[in-house]
Parts: structure tokens; sequence; C-alpha cells
């Protein structure tokens, strides 16, 4: 009697205990959750910190994603680069302002003569400054591109002549025609060039918005038209 109970506990652990290991298998495949650490940091590998989370890729919502990766790459400049304010304000007026350079007066004293010498000085060197800034944001914009971006870019007829002169703006005009246009620019040809001409004419500033932000509208339907006649 005795050697027959101490069989059934036994037989009883047995099970139990080959019950919970199966149970913790079952329920060690079950929540396993997938890594997507590795992923991320592979797709912002090389990206400065700023700038994660924003990049140029052609999609539906194209004109959105283009202005939040603009305007992140303002406050990085901002934050990252000497002089980065001028920096912005040229990507901000999509063209290079070159700092002013300072005036001489007629018949200046020796005072204004030297004072004049120095602002010449540092007007040069702030202009050397933004070359040299506008130049290494190339690299950094062209970074930001997503692989079907790259390859549009690389495909586009100035892209050589971009490269070669490491011409940021350009560039960015590039990217901008894309993204504003879904990447339809090649199939809808005369269908985008009639629909630029007609937001052309009928954009108006909307109330209460600010001057410069109709301006920049305004030089987008102008450039687009542009691009396509």
């Amino acid at each position: 009697m005795v050697d027959q109970a101490d069989t059934k506990e036994e037989s009883s652990e047995g099970a139990h205990g080959d019950t919970t290991n199966d149970r913790k298998v079952t329920q060690g495949k079950a929540f396993k959750k997938k890594n997507t650490k590795n992923s991320d940091g592979k797709k912002y590998d090389g990206i400065p910190e700023l700038l994660k989370g924003v990049g140029f890729t052609i999609a539906r919502d194209g004109p959105d994603l283009y202005q939040k990766a603009v305007n992140r790459l303002g406050v990085y400049m901002c934050t990252t680069y000497k002089n980065g304010s001028d920096l912005e304000m040229c990507l901000d007026a999509e063209e290079l302002i070159l700092p002013e350079e300072p005036m001489l007066p007629d018949n200046p004293t020796p005072h204004q003569r030297n004072m004049w010498d120095l602002r010449e000085a540092s007007a040069i060197k702030n202009e050397d400054t933004l070359r040299q800034n506008m130049w290494s944001l190339y690299t950094v914009v062209l970074a930001l591109c997503d692989a079907n971006m790259k390859d549009k870019v690389k495909a586009h007829d100035d892209f050589v002549e971009i490269k070669r002169t490491r011409d940021t703006l350009k560039l960015l005009q590039v990217i901008k025609q894309y993204m504003y246009s879904n990447g339809s620019e090649d199939t809808y040809t005369i269908y985008n060039q009639v629909m630029a001409t007609i937001n052309l004419f009928c954009i108006r500033q909307k109330s209460g918005s600010q001057y410069k932000a109709f301006a920049i509208s305004l030089r987008q339907c102008n450039r687009c038209v542009i691009n396509w006649v």
C-alpha cells in the first residue's frame, strides 16, 4: 500500500512538472516579440538626432512631409552650424542670400576707414562660412532621402551639375518638385501643367495668414508652371 501511494505521488508530480514545462515553452513562443530597435537604428543610421523622424520621400502627403523636414532642418542648422541663422534664412527664401557689404562713406575719417575694414573682413568671412555650410548641408539633405527619392534625384537631368557644385538649394528644389507632384510629373505632364497654371491664377491669401507664407506659396506655384512649360 505504501509503495503504491509513493508511486502515485511521483507520477502525479511528474505529470505536473511536464505540464509546467510545456506551459513555459508555450508561453515563451506565444509572447515572443519582434525586436524593432535594430530596424529603426538601421533606418536612421548616420542621421543626426535632431533630424530623426523626418525625411524626403514620395507620398500622398508629400507637401506636408517636405515642410516638416525643412522646418526641422532649420532648427538643426541653427543649433549645429556656425552662423546657422544665415543658412536657415537662405533655406527659407530658397536662394543664396549673401551678407550685405558695408558702405564706406565719402571722405571717411581714419576711424571710419578702420571700422569699414573690420566690417568688410567680417562680411567676407561670413560669406565663406555660409558657402562652406551650404556644401556640408548637401550631404545631410541627400542622407534624408529614401531609396526611391535618391533614385529619382540621381536620374534628374541637373543632378550631375548639382553634385559637382554641391548646390544644396538646387537639390532641395528637385526634391520638392517630386514631393509636391507625388512622383506623377512624368506620367501626367499635361495635366500637371494645366493644374499648376490654374493654381497660380487662383491662389489667394487666406484671411489672417502672414504675407511671408503667401509669398512662399505663390513662388511654389510659379516654379511648378515654369518646370512644366
